[in-house]
């Protein structure tokens, strides 16, 4: 079975790799942390399907929830 790194497979796609982590635990691959770990080939067919058919620089909510964005303040004057 091949392998393949998240950020060569984000430059295919032409996303963030960002987004590919945010995705991997909602398909069920928790393990992986950073842009240079390695994917099988299934589980890129699944990223891949999943950016392809619209998934553009969306998360599904389960993933978004956990990275919420910290919202900005302007500094007191």
């Amino acid at each position: 079975m091949q392998k393949i790194r998240i950020n060569e497979l984000a430059r295919e796609l032409e996303v963030k790799a960002h987004l590919i982590l945010d995705l991997l635990p909602v398909l069920g691959v928790p393990d992986k942390k950073t842009h240079s770990s390695s994917l099988d080939d299934d589980v890129a067919d699944q990223v891949r399907r999943h950016f392809q058919n619209g998934g553009g620089g969306s998360v599904p909510a389960s993933a978004a929830a956990e990275h919420a964005a910290v919202e900005w303040a302007p500094p007191p004057a």
